[in-house]
């Protein structure tokens, strides 16, 4: 089975070492991982790499896996990186799986009241910015939250920072365990389209990793 790895440590010194050893834990655990920077990019004119050679060699190699898996670690700001987000979209959209790990703690609400700040009057949900932030329990953005629970794979949190969130991969195995419980349980499908919006009251929590 293949494993699209989607996240932002795309963007480290070593990024090429974190890909390899993401690489191998996929391979420990059954899965072939296929890291970004791993892809076959076309050169242009002039033999360099233009923005929508990476665009296309990123598509193509998500349109190969069978799943991804995503670090929605919050980056530079209090949610994930937007390119990680677009890739999770992009897969769910075309019906498989997506599973994800945040090494970072807490609810979007939360980290958005400590970054921006409440408003000095109205509801909890407005912020200093003049706009409001959602309240459903998630992790991070709703549509994000939600295509993880129509893959019955809701994210997995640490419970307190890492000291390097885009190196640790403590979590990313642990979701390697999970998609190979899933798998070999035969819970990993097409995910499911909710038929209604579920209220506000029934909205559900994330799941914590404990460790």
């Amino acid at each position: 089975m293949k494993l699209y790895l989607a996240g932002p440590e795309v963007f480290l010194d070593d990024a090429r070492e974190i890909g390899r050893r993401k690489v191998e834990l996929c391979a420990r655990h059954g899965f072939t991982g296929l890291f970004p920077l791993d892809g076959e990019i076309a050169l242009d004119a002039a033999g360099g790499v233009s923005a929508s050679a990476i665009f296309s060699a990123n598509v193509s190699m998500m349109r190969t896996a069978d799943a991804l898996l995503a670090n929605l670690t919050p980056f530079r700001g209090i949610s994930a990186d937007p390119g990680t987000a677009f890739e999770v979209g992009f897969a769910f959209a075309l019906g498989k799986p997506v599973a994800a790990y945040s090494n970072h703690p807490g609810e979007l609400k939360h980290r958005a009241r400590a970054t921006i700040g409440p408003a000095p009057e109205g509801p909890d949900s407005l912020m200093a910015d003049g706009l409001h932030v959602e309240d459903f329990g998630h992790f991070d953005n709703l549509m994000l939250a939600e295509a993880l629970h129509a893959s019955c794979l809701p994210v997995i949190q640490a419970e307190a920072p890492a000291e390097d969130p885009f190196r640790d991969l403590s979590l990313f195995e642990e979701a390697l365990l999970r998609l190979a419980e899933a798998h070999a349980g035969g819970r990993l499908g097409t995910p499911r389209s909710p038929s209604r919006p579920e209220p506000a009251a029934t909205a559900r929590g994330e799941e914590t990793f404990h460790g």
